[in-house]
């Protein structure tokens, strides 16, 4: 007699295993830092510095501060994120 086991092939998504809580949205970016967090992934920084283009061109006082992580981002590297920056803005491309 055979026996067949059936394993359920859906991985839960590396997005939910590593989720971290939303900030509350500031009212404006008036003299905000902004920390563009780069996973590393093809044309993501492409994204950011088009983003940071965008973000000064509509609020000349914003600063932004760019940060190269990974998949998932390294704790180091969030740390010092959230830790230099008002808001930050993460981005994947492929």
């Amino acid at each position: 007699m055979e026996i067949l086991e059936v394993l359920d092939p859906v991985a839960q998504q590396r997005g939910v295993l590593n989720a971290r809580p939303v900030n509350k949205r500031p009212s404006n970016l008036e003299g905000k830092m902004v920390g563009l967090l780069w996973s590393g992934t093809a044309n993501g920084d492409v994204a950011l510095r088009s983003i940071e283009g965008m973000l000064k061109q509509h609020t000349p006082s914003v600063e932004t501060n760019f940060y190269l992580g990974g998949l998932p981002a390294p704790a180091a590297v969030l740390d010092k994120a959230t830790g230099e920056s008002d808001i930050v803005i993460g981005a994947t491309a492929d």
